[in-house]
């Protein structure tokens, strides 16, 4: 089991913010305009939050007590902002980059963290319907947030459930 101290900083970063790329890579997938997208986000800080009391992996409580005793605004990796593509595999990238630190220092913890950031990105994806009129018609997870987290999962080596 490992907690903060047992990373650099620059890998404690990557490792705390890995759940707002997985959250970006849904939204950046299938933009639902700004009400959607707050939503989405909205989705993962309270996933992540909630993961304090309810896992039993000492990586994932340490990261939601870092959230939620954060007093300045976190600092989060930039990604490109020439194409979504872009964005979308910058996102993807550091998710992974995320893991594999979690993975050489923390094996044990690896795939329950993989598996938890695919959650996150699920959990963003259900947050917010996709198309549709004035909140009437559209589907809860479109098919580009599907993509997304199929590729998320993927990149991670993980298997999503819940398509």
């Amino acid at each position: 089991m490992s907690k903060q101290d047992d990373y650099s900083p620059e890998e404690w970063q990557s490792i705390t913010s890995a759940p707002v790329m997985a959250g970006l890579l849904i939204s950046l997938s299938d933009v639902s305009g700004p009400v959607g997208m707050t939503k989405e986000a909205i989705a993962v800080a309270k996933a992540v939050t909630d993961s304090a009391s309810q896992t039993g992996t000492e990586l994932l409580a340490a990261i939601a007590i870092t959230w939620k005793t954060q007093v300045t605004k976190p600092n989060f990796p930039e990604l490109p902002r020439d194409t979504p593509d872009a964005a979308r595999n910058a996102a993807l990238e550091l998710c992974k980059k995320a893991a594999d630190i979690v993975s050489q220092k923390s094996p044990t913890e690896a795939d329950e963290y993989k598996k938890w950031l695919v959650s996150l990105a699920r959990k963003a994806a259900e947050a917010a319907k996709e198309g549709g009129f004035l909140g009437f018609g559209g589907k809860l997870v479109s098919d580009a947030e599907t993509a997304a987290i199929n590729s998320l999962a993927s990149a991670l080596g993980v298997s999503e459930k819940g398509s």
